[in-house]
C-alpha cells in the first residue's frame, strides 16, 4: 500500500471514530509533529548533527559507560568518594 492511499484509509477510519481519547491522542500526536517540524536549525547546527550522524553510521562514537568512566578519571574532584 503506498503512503497516498495509507492516508486516506486513516483519513476514512478517523472520520468515523467518535471516541473522545481517540481523538485527543491523534490531536496530541499533531501537536507534537508541529512542534518537532518547527525546529529551525542554523546551516551549521544543521552540519554539525550531519556530522554527528555520519559519524555513528561509521561507528565513531563511545558509549555513554565510556564517556562516564573518561570524565570520572579526569575529573576525579567532580566525584563522591565511596567509602571503602
Amino acid at each position: 500500500m503506498n503512503i497516498q492511499a495509507e492516508k486516506l484509509d486513516i483519513i476514512q477510519w478517523l472520520a468515523k471514530v467518535n471516541d473522545s481519547n481517540i481523538i485527543r491522542q491523534f490531536m496530541l500526536l499533531k501537536k507534537s509533529n508541529e512542534e518537532m517540524a518547527s525546529v529551525n536549525l542554523t546551516p551549521a547546527e544543521k552540519t554539525a548533527v550531519d556530522k554527528g550522524l555520519e559519524s555513528i553510521k561509521e561507528g565513531r562514537f563511545k558509549s555513554h559507560e565510556e564517556v562516564t568512566e573518561a570524565t570520572r578519571k579526569k575529573y576525579t574532584h567532580l566525584f563522591k568518594q565511596s567509602d571503602p
